[in-house]
């Protein structure tokens, strides 16, 4: 890799730290700003709630707006919308605006995904291309992990208005390091002269899309399970107080990123030989979905130690096998210039379903009163997407391109 190629996979990585970064700032100031808005619980879960719901609506248009305008410009756009909506949010003074600056928050958040997976896609070789998005995804456990300490220190400092805005300094700050790093000719040299028309039929017929999205649904519903409830799995099983989850949750998140960068680098030495074999690829994954059934066995676990183990491998396979499914997609898929469309639709799918994940362990530990069904559930889920992604995909994606002129 050249210098503007590591750093232009960098700067996507970073994107990824602070997007979940600024989504961790809001659970750590939830207590003060529950405080400041006079908040029932039922409105504070529509607080944590709103962002969600632009954020899902808009994976596949804004997917099909990086197709067109590129990397350069969707992720200036991105980036400096929800950033604007940090600041936003930080000078609200009613719970309305507030809520209408995280909306506007999952607006700009909705194409990140799909922007790091068509950088990912564009600037590393296809040896490397599995490693890179696991890298990527590992943005995801970094982000929250850091945004959490960070954020706190800052909210018991300076408040969480002013967390807010320092937070979204440094988005600002990235879109100008984009537009300077991010070369314009390629971001349209990398576009064909005979654009793919985008459809969904050619993917709604293709058995292989569906075997990643089965796959891409399940790890994400897991995904979204441990983003919301990890705390209050850990204050559950080991009697910890609030602050030493927190602490305990930030152990978690930089464990998994060892455990993903570690079984990234393994998928991709095994797959390294045959540049782009997605029948090599699919069994990497449907490996790394089976891995994160460890979660079934952890209500047998009574050491702490132990129990941490579990869940970190669990969480390093699930951000492993999420970027080894979506470099499968890559893979796939014939059209390239369509990837970035291609990624929203999945995303589209599989965000709909881990948005589900708080809402039904919600109602599993009402009806229960402990996490242990959650678990047995995830890890069923996980093995259907395992066994989804091992069997449907057996030919590549064909979208039969109509050119344009």
């Amino acid at each position: 890799m050249g210098w503007r190629r590591i750093a232009i996979c960098a700067a996507t990585i970073t994107m990824c730290v602070i997007c979940y970064g600024d989504r961790a700032a809001l659970s750590v100031a939830l207590p003060d700003i529950v405080r400041d808005f006079d908040l029932n619980p039922s409105q504070a879960g529509w607080v944590l709630s709103s962002f969600l719901w632009s954020y899902f609506f808009l994976n596949l248009p804004s997917s099909l707006l990086l197709d067109r305008l590129g990397p350069r410009l969707v992720g200036i756009l991105a980036v400096g919308v929800w950033s604007a909506a940090m600041v936003q949010g930080s000078l609200a003074l009613t719970l309305p605006a507030f809520l209408l600056s995280r909306i506007v928050l999952g607006a700009g958040e909705a194409p990140t995904f799909a922007l790091g997976a068509k950088v990912m896609r564009l600037w590393s070789s296809p040896r490397q291309r599995g490693l890179m998005m696991t890298l990527f995804t590992s943005g995801i456990s970094i982000g929250l992990a850091s945004g959490a300490i960070v954020a706190g220190y800052m909210v018991a400092h300076n408040g969480w208005r002013t967390a807010f805005d320092v937070l979204a300094g440094v988005g600002f700050v990235w879109c100008l390091v984009w537009y300077c790093l991010y070369p314009a000719q390629a971001a349209k040299g990398h576009a064909p002269l005979n654009r793919t028309r985008f459809s969904v039929a050619p993917f709604f017929a293709s058995r292989s899309f569906w075997g990643v999205v089965v796959a891409q649904c399940c790890v994400n519903y897991a995904n979204f399970l441990m983003m919301s409830w990890l705390p209050v799995i850990l204050r559950q099983r080991m009697n910890l107080s609030v602050f030493d989850a927190s602490v305990h949750t930030a152990y978690c998140y930089a464990g998994a990123v060892i455990i993903s960068l570690v079984a990234g680098r393994i998928g991709e030495s095994l797959h390294s030989s045959h540049a782009r074999d997605p029948a090599r690829r699919k069994r990497v994954v449907a490996l790394y979905l089976s891995m994160v059934a460890i979660l079934g066995v952890l209500p047998f676990i009574q050491s702490v130690p132990l129990s941490m183990a579990c869940l970190v491998l669990s969480m390093g396979f699930v951000t492993a096998g999420s970027g080894a499914n979506m470099a499968l997609l890559a893979d796939l898929l014939v059209e390239q210039d369509a990837l970035g469309a291609a990624n929203g639709l999945v995303l589209t799918f599989s965000n709909g379903t881990g948005i589900l994940a708080p809402v039904i362990t919600g109602y599993i530990l009402q009806f229960t009163g402990s996490f242990e069904y959650v678990f047995y559930m995830v890890a069923a889920l996980v093995l259907v997407g395992a066994g989804a992604v091992l069997t449907l995909p057996r030919l590549s994606i064909k979208l039969h391109a109509v050119a344009k002129g």
